[in-house]
């Protein structure tokens, strides 16, 4: 037995490969908000995978642009103290060639705040078509597009509902079989499932079939599921 999980897990991580290779958008960029609790660590990614994610598209010059970027602040902190959306992450994405104004932008927002490299601006490449100037774009856990809305007339009624109704359709609190918490069942779970048993653990998420022990059941339970 111990052979054979050694065996799966080898096999499992040539297969995880691609996993990572063909994700829908990534990016991980340093955040400038000296107010963000992230400030100056790497986002979206890593930290924020098992996040659904918002991403903001703006520059920071101006008085109006900035106070979106204060309403998408409030309305994050809405979304969590109002309707328990712990895992929901807004980020904005400005300009690298008008970094002087950052200070100003993030003076009434703890989001995150990452720098697009002037002038190929990669991430918006990497968005287009729902990179335009004031577009919010939403991602779901695996960086698949669930929807965008332009805020050109800051975040009304009309978009926190449209933004309010995407996540409500697409949240999850917690996934039997989700051993890493990214609200995603994938081979990665898998190998934290044959971890587990190589090490003698226990993992209440991992016991696909709530028979009080982990063994190859459960992990023949998870992989029918993902497959």
């Amino acid at each position: 037995m111990f052979v054979y999980l050694l065996i799966m897990k080898k096999f499992l991580l040539i297969l995880l490969v691609p996993v990572f290779v063909f994700s829908n958008y990534e990016y991980s960029a340093e955040d400038h908000n000296p107010t963000s609790p992230t400030y100056r660590s790497n986002v979206w990614l890593p930290g924020y995978a098992d996040h659904i994610s918002l991403h903001y598209f703006s520059t920071q010059g101006w008085a109006g642009w900035t106070n979106t970027f204060w309403q998408l602040s409030d309305y994050q902190d809405e979304l969590k103290n109002n309707y328990g959306y712990e895992n929901v992450v807004i980020i904005a994405v400005g300009k690298s060639n008008i970094d002087n104004f950052n200070s100003n932008f993030c003076l009434n927002s703890d989001l995150p705040l990452v720098m697009d490299e002037a002038f190929d601006f990669p991430i918006r490449a990497q968005f287009s078509p729902y990179s335009d100037h004031k577009e919010l774009a939403i991602l779901g856990y695996d960086g698949e597009f669930l929807g965008s809305i332009q805020l050109n007339s800051g975040l009304n009624a009309f978009a926190k509902n449209y933004i309010l109704g995407i996540i409500e359709d697409n949240y999850v609190t917690s996934i039997l079989g989700d051993i890493n918490g990214d609200n995603i069942l994938n081979i990665s779970d898998l190998i934290i499932i044959v971890d587990f048993i190589l090490s003698e653990i226990y993992d209440e998420n991992a016991d696909m079939n709530s028979d009080g022990g982990l063994n190859i059941q459960d992990i023949t339970i998870l992989l029918n599921i993902i497959l």
